[in-house]
């Protein structure tokens, strides 16, 4: 029995209806994915030298965005996108000191979901 492919999309999110949308892009792309909202299943995955596009929620309950960039490989972290509610400013600000590559409101990652869903990671 062959093993499922690792991911090539990764969202750490909670939100089942966003989940869904990404999965469906993922999908129709004919890309990999895994939506989970467990931060520990994610740092595995990265632990096998897997490098996926990561699309983060720093609103996700009990993540602390700085200490999970922290973790990260530089490579998945300068290709990494953050999004959250625009009126959380010291999350999108802690979000931008952890050195993600990109950080925006989830009104704008919403409406751009396809392209950051489907964006290739640079490999420098």
């Amino acid at each position: 029995m062959n093993a499922a492919p690792p991911p090539d999309v990764v969202l750490l999110c909670a939100d089942l209806i966003l989940t869904s949308s990404v999965s469906g892009i993922c999908q129709s792309a004919g890309v990999t994915n895994l939506c989970t909202s467990d931060t520990a299943a994610v740092l595995t995955l990265l632990e096998a030298e897997h490098r996926p596009r990561l699309l983060i929620d720093f609103s996700l309950p009990g993540l602390d965005i700085e200490d999970f960039a922290g973790r990260l490989p530089e490579s998945v972290l300068k290709n990494a996108v953050a999004y959250g509610p625009h009126v959380h400013t010291a999350k999108i600000e802690a979000a931008r000191r952890a050195g993600i590559g990109e950080v925006t409101s989830r009104g704008n990652f919403t409406a751009r979901l396809q392209q950051y869903v489907l964006q290739t990671p640079s490999s420098s």
